[in-house]
């Protein structure tokens, strides 16, 4: 609880992006305006023909902010059945059952391979099995139907053509309880053989010509690849919603864990002892780089992360994890906006400061070189989850099933992973310090 404490007040207390004269340059367009934010946007999501909020919601997990979110416009609810086992389906049933469900845009994903930590078998995956699996999600959300039904997390080619998969879509879409097929990407899920990459996945499904909506990663530091995803979607009329699009403020959690691993009295090897001194010098030397250009509020970095994804005219929507009222406040009133001057000198600036210690979402370049094939990227999307969506539990408990023993293994490497990175993250050190907030170590 203290290092929570320790988080929000760190979040909360930092002040002023692009400050002159003590006043925020972003978002001072935004002072005096009172009210609930609203949509302000509509696009179409490809060939679906449905008009989808800008800003949408990603994993919604509490009824009272999802009624917040359908009051202010938002029309695109994306869940899983694995989202909570199930709660986030849920949820949405709860809301929906008093609403128009004609006027919302449901998605729903399933795994269709056997992964570990996922209790999917292979008697899961058949044509009956996805289809019972699939009218359990119609019952916790409460309707007859689903718009969209991803394949969740394929992180290979061949799984494009699941026969269980499309089968079931087939009779599923002749007996009207789905409307679209879709495919999402989260990077390599298990570790435990290398995978292929989001471009090479994603751009082979939209030749494949039976997805109609993706959801994938894209933001400003991660943008190899989804350009060229996102044009060949336009042309080829298929949706797209991106996830992962704030890529800003992990780094106040990692400066904790190092400080509060200086206070400790143990011992601890000697490369984990350089691994955090080198850290904590980039860690100087970027916060430096930061008070010098007046650029140190998180949350409006957060923001302007968001309004270059809007930017694209490429993108449909963007899912975002709203988490309590404020968010709701905080990020629906982006709808509509455009990045800035200001905004991109913003970004521009802390690429440059705190881009190094940014593990590329659906990236793994690095996992080849690993000699214990330790799920690197899954690693880090994990972390991700307990440090920017405040999903701890879930966090842990998905770390826990990988059953990967960083610990021992990373701390005794020689550090493959870091030097085949691309983008000089320190890799090696944050997987550890990753493994101690995932496991309160």
């Amino acid at each position: 609880m203290d290092r929570r404490k320790f988080l929000k007040n760190s979040t909360a207390g930092m002040v002023g992006i692009g400050m002159v004269g003590g006043k925020s340059l972003i978002g001072a367009e935004r002072k005096g305006k009172e009210g609930t934010a609203k949509i302000r946007e509509y696009r179409t999501l490809g060939r679906t023909g449905f008009k989808v909020s800008d800003i949408s919601s990603g994993a919604p997990m509490d009824e009272g902010v999802v009624n917040a979110l359908l009051d202010a416009g938002v029309n695109y609810l994306d869940t899983a059945e694995s989202y909570g086992n199930g709660r986030s389906e849920k949820v949405v049933g709860a809301v929906m059952k008093n609403r128009d469900r004609k006027s919302v845009f449901i998605t729903t994903k399933q795994i269709v391979t056997p992964l570990p930590g996922y209790q999917i078998k292979e008697e899961d995956v058949t044509k009956e099995a996805i289809i019972k699996r699939f009218q359990k999600s119609l019952e916790r959300m409460q309707t007859e139907y689903a718009d969209c039904l991803m394949l969740h997390g394929t992180d290979n080619v061949a799984d494009l053509g699941h026969e269980g998969f499309h089968a079931a879509v087939k009779q599923l879409k002749a007996d009207g309880r789905v409307k679209h097929a879709g495919i999402s990407y989260h990077g390599s899920f298990s570790g435990m053989d290398i995978k292929e990459p989001m471009g090479k996945v994603l751009l082979a499904a939209a030749e494949d010509g039976r997805f109609d909506v993706f959801l994938m990663t894209h933001n400003y530091l991660r943008q190899e690849q989804s350009e060229e995803v996102l044009r060949v979607c336009k042309e080829k009329k298929i949706g797209t919603t991106l996830m992962k699009t704030n890529p800003v403020g992990r780094y106040l959690s990692w400066k904790e864990a190092i400080e509060r691993l200086e206070k400790e009295e143990k011992e601890i090897p000697e490369f984990y002892r350089k691994g955090l001194d080198n850290l904590k010098g980039k860690y100087e030397k970027a916060e430096g780089f930061l008070k010098k250009h007046n650029l140190q509020n998180p949350e409006e970095m957060k923001e302007a992360a968001i309004k270059f994804c809007l930017s694209n005219p490429d993108v449909n929507c963007i899912c975002v994890s709203f988490r309590n009222f404020d968010d709701v406040e905080r990020y629906v009133k982006l709808s509509g906006q455009r990045l800035t001057p200001v905004d991109q000198t913003a970004l521009d600036v802390y690429a440059q400061s705190f881009g190094q210690f940014y593990c590329r979402h659906a990236c793994g370049e690095c996992e080849s070189e690993c000699p214990q094939s330790i799920p690197i990227n899954t690693i880090m999307r994990y972390n991700h989850y307990f440090i920017a969506q405040g999903k701890e539990k879930y966090a842990m408990e998905k770390y826990m099933k990988l059953n990967a023993d960083v610990a021992n293994n990373c701390l005794n490497c020689d550090g493959r992973c870091q030097a085949a990175c691309p983008y000089n993250v320190p890799v090696q050190t944050l997987l550890v310090l990753a493994h101690q907030n995932l496991t309160l170590a």
